[in-house]
């Protein structure tokens, strides 16, 4: 696994640079698979970070849409996380009912 903790020439790591360090990473990430034939393994995971953010960036818009005078930091963070459970909850359900996956 890959440690985000790239400092950018400070002794210690802010926020800010765990948050760039992520997104360098992820952009790496996708970038690794142009010319891979698609329905890999990499399409799987591709696919489910897409809807985990997806659905997160979806509840988010309906909570801030109903037109709160104070946003609450840690509602928002539990609507994301909340978001992810259910994409993942589905991918188990799912992954439990697929015939064997073979790699080539």
């Amino acid at each position: 696994m890959t440690d985000l903790t790239k400092a950018n020439g400070h002794t210690q790591i802010t926020a800010q640079d765990h948050v760039l360090n992520a997104h360098e990473f992820l952009k790496a990430f996708l970038n690794k698979f142009d010319t891979a034939k698609r329905g890999g393994i990499h399409d799987f995971m591709e696919i489910s970070l897409f809807n985990m953010i997806n659905l997160a960036i979806g509840n988010v818009d309906k909570y801030l849409s109903q037109g709160h005078r104070e946003v609450n930091g840690n509602e928002i963070c539990q609507i994301v996380v909340d978001s992810y459970q259910i994409i993942l909850d589905n991918m188990k359900r799912n992954i439990e009912g697929m015939n064997e996956v073979t790699m080539r």
